[in-house]
């Protein structure tokens, strides 16, 4: 009979078996830490420090709850308002909310409220007219007389 389940058995009976295992297992209790570097001035005073008396606080020493700050229930209220505030934000900046509506009735009130159209000038009449002066302009002086 099997005192260990089958899934322990065969690593604990290898492990027990094995005289190997077992001077490992006793070589390991017997080691004894290695030795550290020298003690310098800064490490013996960090060890004096540490063993000599401390003054440790005490409950009284905690200061009492100040009167003049808002209670923490307002502090979770508030809290709630700027997230309300940030989710409306959001919600009124959505992508679907910046659509163009109705834009044909908005351009009939414009063009109703600013007046009669002004009168157009021919673009083919004012581009001849630019042409021309500026043919003017490119022609070169006549020469000195001699």
């Amino acid at each position: 009979m099997n005192p260990f389940p089958a899934h322990i058995a065969i690593p604990v009976r290898g492990l027990l078996g094995t005289p190997l295992a077992l001077a490992l297992l006793a070589s390991g209790c017997a080691s004894r830490p290695a030795a550290g570097p020298p003690p310098t001035v800064a490490t013996t005073e960090v060890r004096a420090l540490a063993a000599g008396a401390k003054a440790y606080p005490r409950f009284s020493d905690i200061p009492v709850l100040p009167v003049d700050e808002r209670p923490l229930a307002a502090w979770g209220r508030a809290a709630g308002e700027v997230l309300a505030e940030g989710a409306a934000l959001e919600r009124d900046g959505a992508e679907n909310t910046w659509t163009l509506r109705q834009t044909e009735a908005f351009a009939a009130q414009t063009s109703v409220a600013s007046g009669p159209a002004a009168p157009t000038v021919s673009a083919t009449a004012a581009a001849d007219a630019f042409a021309a002066d500026m043919r003017k302009r490119a022609t070169p002086p006549p020469p000195p007389l001699r």
